[in-house]
């Protein structure tokens, strides 16, 4: 299992570039998470459905403990000037049942960001400072993502990220569904 020393949330790293900062969720921002989730525009290519208040509210505790116990995890992606929602991104380890055969345990690697946003560069911006700060903490920093098969603007992000479909995968079994698994350079190395 690939893990980075364990942070708290006080020491979630905060990264700020001109115009946004990547810092730690916090309990303001999951009425912004939940309202992108229920916008069709956003989820149409994340499982094609809204995702319940239930499930949100638990992958907010789920981006702040990440922390602790892996190194590494999920910011949210603010306004720098105003704070506000924009988005959010990071890594995680994914234990994807639905997956076969399963993902590598490395990070998985995610973003997201409300509609709003889309098409001004934020997602692939945060991106990259995301892995940029996880490859300064370790060189050698392997990740992989999921993408549902032709997610044009998703591919681009992880195109810039270094990373390449290392196969095609059915989720939960849906063979009319593809999903390309991508990996940067050193996951492929790592294999």
């Amino acid at each position: 299992m690939y893990l980075l020393p364990a942070l708290t949330p006080k020491a979630i790293p905060v990264i700020e570039t001109d115009r946004f900062r990547l810092r730690a969720n916090t309990l303001d921002d999951f009425q912004p998470m939940f309202d992108m989730w229920q916008t069709p525009a956003f989820y149409e290519h994340i499982g094609g459905k809204p995702r319940p208040s239930g499930y949100l509210w638990s992958q907010l505790q789920k981006n702040i403990g990440s922390w602790a116990m892996f190194g590494f995890g999920y910011w949210t992606i603010a306004d720098l000037e105003t704070d506000r929602f924009i988005g959010e991104c990071g890594f995680t380890l994914s234990k994807r049942s639905e997956i076969d055969p399963p993902l590598k345990n490395i990070p998985e690697a995610g973003w997201g960001i409300h509609p709003d946003y889309w098409g001004q560069g934020y997602t692939k911006a945060a991106m990259r400072a995301a892995l940029g700060w996880a490859l300064a903490q370790a060189p050698d920093f392997p990740c992989q993502c999921i993408i549902n098969e032709g997610h044009r603007a998703s591919e681009s992000v992880a195109r810039s990220l270094g990373m390449a479909v290392v196969r095609t995968v059915a989720l939960d079994g849906d063979e009319d569904e593809p999903v390309n698994v991508w990996e940067n350079v050193t996951a492929a190395r790592a294999s």
